[in-house]
């Protein structure tokens, strides 16, 4: 194998340039430096970071354009938290709901549209009026009911009271008494075990089932853009509000965050954390490794300090053209050093390599920048054309990352070639000892002895990573990449679980009140949909027959029927009632099972209160006797209000902070599509998203975007990958000057990422938003190590053939293991992307490293031989 003409002419500029470096060295040094602290400098007052996700996807998609004039029409909707407040019963999650609400609202610099669904004045006056007329009656009829029950208690409003009337109730054998008996034995049960928990006079007035309640709040936050976690202030003032409510523990009532921005903030500290312990063992793992290769704590500090100053450079440029960076084109810096290390490495071996042969140290220099460097200048072109591939794109996430990162790879050469050789000759002495490498190459000789096992091995991987390629997946959920653990994941799972993850809802922009009857009504005659609701579903039907309901009820129950007067509790006259509905139970001949769960559960509480000392008796007693009756008169109080206000309604009367999320400016009305289906299953999800679009095609939402998100960046890599492959192969012809040595370049590679892929399937990994970024970097290091052990061979050829044994492999070598060190810790971060993307690269490396070590040798010797 002989050099091409290019890479001769390439070597004697290389020497004639490092002969004035080395000729004016400290100069050089000082220049560098300067550039280096000035770049340092101008990145730290201009390089930003954007983490508003949104942007990194072209805005001329037209899924885009759908999303956002849903985000310009209804700017209040856009980025929202959604609190979810959790209580044992209706009127606890409405009433922490409320307060947190008000709480909120005294910081309007961090929150704006703070709303309670379904709770507040206005509902409080008009809510009866959204029950169907079947609701409202039966309404009367539980009222009329309980009458005798309401007006015992308006006499003696007591728990005593209260549970002798049950204890009557029970003699005389009450029809319908199964959710009162059910509510009872739950607030037993609770005080048995310690707990607090109320009766619930809204489920057995209003018929609801008794249990466990949900109320949501949701807010958006105001957030900095140019903060690494923007709504780090709102959600830590959230969470203090939560605190001092007493909301944060398991408990009666519970707080906790979700949604998009509470998803992303929790992302954000997570991969913070996990890249902060990663950074420092990859940062310990990479020296111990430079070290084993160069064994000079001399050389390690000048690869380090020429990896810093290529950074700087690198940071400049990024501020000069793209500004801000985003959650993607961040990763410009991890790129950089795990193709920059392998610039030093391949320089820094060789070099060692000559001196050990006896060259002096400036005549080493010189020999090692034009050998290796000509290598280092084709792999600068191909690496950096394979980033600019994604510049094209419409993922603007990845296009920008290809520029910086592209850019990179010239500016790590030039420091590579005039900063790196310049310290060495400065710091190192022309009599220095040079150590034999620890890390070494050599047990891989035996390719010289069964190059056609290795070949036809090589092809069985190629047969079976074929078959294998087609399964790959990609997610397309980014919620699956976060942190299982964090609160807003696992509160936005169980939401979807039960069918009311709110911002995982998908919304259709109608152009007037007509079209969006018409959509609503198709919409939900689809099987993957719960329920559709517009602005039409916020003006109650049939409030003529809702009103003279409301007005019967209001005969029925007179006036000041909210109005009790408040006693002192008295425990023992609580515990001599609770002992006689024991007996009045025992005594029922055939009861019902709702009475006889009441029944165990009054004579466990009575139980425990035998066995407790008086102190903790009395206090026991006086709470339960709060429990029975505490929500009684605001839950009267509340159909006393609405019988107040009972008038008809209209759009008109609906207050300006509703309406705003329903109706935008231009009088387009928002239609919000619940699922019926789990949508953080990537398979429910898309058929949710399709069969939804196929009625309105404009339709848009979370769902949507991570759908064509997904599908935006697969598409993206592919185009650019497919790119970047044909310009690197035009590259290596121009360059190597000889197609079969450019085939000899990409074959290995080409193995190596269906190894890669194929391997993923095996162990079930997909790809996703976090570990494709993996790709354009397994690429430069698979090309950027077959360019060099080619040209090895090309340019200096060892006697026997065996490149195993040269500094040529061991760079090859030790380049893989820091990029495996750098990287590899990451498969066992929480952060899900994090880990992925950790277990990706170490796959990547390995099959890379074997391809280059080993097959490539194999082929170059077949080629020799033949």
């Amino acid at each position: 194998m002989k050099q091409g003409q290019i890479e001769i002419r390439i070597a004697q500029a290389l020497r004639v340039w490092v002969g004035l470096v080395l000729r004016r060295r400290a100069l050089t040094i000082v220049v560098c430096m300067a550039l280096a602290a000035l770049s340092a400098w101008f990145a730290s007052r201009n390089l930003g970071l954007n983490t508003d996700t949104a942007d990194m996807i072209s805005a001329e998609l037209e899924w885009r354009q759908d999303y956002l004039a849903f985000r310009e029409k209804f700017p209040i909707r856009d980025r929202n938290i959604v609190i979810v407040v959790d209580a044992a019963i209706a009127e606890d999650a409405e009433a922490a709901a409320l307060l947190l609400a008000e709480r909120l609202r005294e910081t309007p610099a961090l929150y704006r549209g703070i709303v309670v669904p379904g709770a507040g004045e206005f509902f409080e006056r008009h809510g009866m009026l959204y029950l169907d007329v079947d609701e409202l009656e039966s309404l009367t009829d539980r009222l009329a009911r309980a009458q005798p029950l309401t007006g015992r208690l308006k006499q003696n409003y007591s728990g005593a009271e209260f549970v002798d009337v049950v204890s009557e109730i029970v003699a005389y054998g009450e029809p319908e008494t199964d959710p009162l008996y059910a509510e009872t034995a739950r607030v037993f049960d609770a005080a048995a075990s310690g707990q607090s928990r109320a009766l619930s006079w809204q489920a057995l007035l209003g018929g609801e089932r008794g249990g466990p309640a949900r109320r949501y709040v949701i807010l958006q936050p105001v957030q900095d853009f140019s903060s690494p976690r923007p709504a780090a202030a709102a959600i830590e003032g959230i969470r203090e509000i939560i605190a001092e409510l007493s909301l944060a523990a398991p408990g009666d009532v519970r707080a906790r965050v979700t949604g998009t921005v509470a998803m992303e903030h929790e992302e954000m500290t997570s991969v913070t954390r996990g890249a902060a312990v990663a950074g420092l063992a990859a940062l310990l793992l990479v020296a111990a490794i430079l070290y084993a290769a160069l064994r000079s704590v001399a050389l390690l500090v000048i690869s380090i300090t020429t990896l810093l100053v290529g950074l700087s450079l690198t940071a400049a440029f990024a501020a000069a053209t793209i500004g801000n960076l985003n959650l993607i084109s961040v990763a410009f810096a991890v790129l950089y050093i795990g193709l920059g290390v392998d610039f030093i490495l391949h320089i820094g071996l060789r070099l060692n390599e000559l001196r050990g042969d006896g060259a002096g140290l400036d005549e080493a220099i010189v020999a090692t920048v034009g050998g290796v460097g000509t290598s280092l200048v084709i792999c600068s072109f191909t690496t950096a054309a394979g980033f600019y591939a994604f510049i094209p794109t419409p993922f603007s996430g990845v296009s920008e990352l290809g520029l910086i990162s592209g850019t990179g790879m010239f500016l790590s050469l030039i420091v590579s070639v005039t900063l790196l050789p310049a310290l060495i000759s400065l710091v190192l002495r022309d009599d220095s000892r040079v150590r034999r490498p620890w890390l070494g190459a050599g047990c891989l000789s035996l390719v010289l002895d069964y190059p056609w096992k290795i070949l036809i091995s090589a092809v069985a991987i190629a047969v079976v990573s074929a078959i294998l390629v087609p399964r790959i997946g990609f997610d397309r959920n980014p919620v699956n990449l976060r942190d299982p653990d964090t609160e807003s994941v696992q509160t936005l799972q169980e939401l979807a679980r039960d069918g009311d993850a709110l911002p995982l809802n998908m919304v259709a922009l109608a152009p007037d009140e007509a079209r969006a009857i018409e959509w609503s009504q198709a919409l939900a005659e689809l099987d993957t949909v719960d329920s559709v609701a517009t602005a039409a579903s916020l003006v109650p039907s049939d409030q003529d027959t809702k009103l003279l309901l409301l007005e019967d009820i209001g005969l029925l129950l007179g006036p000041d029927f909210a109005d009790f007067a408040s006693v002192e509790p008295e425990p023992d006259a609580l515990l001599a009632s609770l002992v006689g509905l024991n007996a009045r139970v025992a005594a029922v001949s055939v009861p019902s099972p709702s009475l006889v769960t009441l029944g165990a559960s009054l004579g466990n509480l009575l139980a425990v209160i035998g066995s407790q000392p008086e102190m903790a008796r009395q206090a026991k007693l006086v709470r339960l006797d709060s429990d029975l009756l505490r929500t009684l008169p605001v839950q009267l109080g509340r159909i006393d209000t609405a019988l107040s206000y009972a008038n008809s309604i209209t759009l008109e009367d609906l207050p300006p902070d509703l309406l705003d999320r329903w109706i935008a400016t231009d009088g387009s009305r928002l239609i919000e599509i619940q699922p019926a289906v789990d949508v953080t299953d990537n398979m429910q999800s898309e058929r949710f998203v399709s069969s939804v679009r196929s009625v309105v095609r404009t339709a848009t939402g979370l769902p949507v975007v991570y759908e064509e998100a997904g599908r935006t960046v697969a598409r993206s890599f592919e185009l650019a990958l497919t790119y970047a492959l044909i310009l690197v192969s035009i590259i290596l012809f121009i360059f190597l000057a000889r197609w079969r040595d450019a085939l000899l370049v990409l074959v290995p590679v080409l193995l190596a990422a269906a190894a890669t892929a194929a391997a993923t399937v095996v162990v079930g990994l997909e790809f996703n938003f976090a570990n494709v970024i993996a790709l354009p970097l397994l690429l430069g290091i698979g090309v950027d190590n077959g360019i060099h052990i080619v040209h090895r061979m090309r340019s200096e050829p060892p006697t026997d053939g065996n490149i195993s044994g040269t500094s040529t492999s061991r760079a090859v070598l030790a380049s893989g293991l820091t990029t495996i060190a750098s990287f590899g810790n990451l498969a066992f971060a929480s952060h899900l992307g994090m880990s992925s993307m950790g277990q990706v690269l170490t796959m990547g490396m390995i099959a890379t490293l074997a391809a280059t070590l080993i097959v490539l040798p194999a082929l170059l010797n077949i080629f020799r031989t033949a």
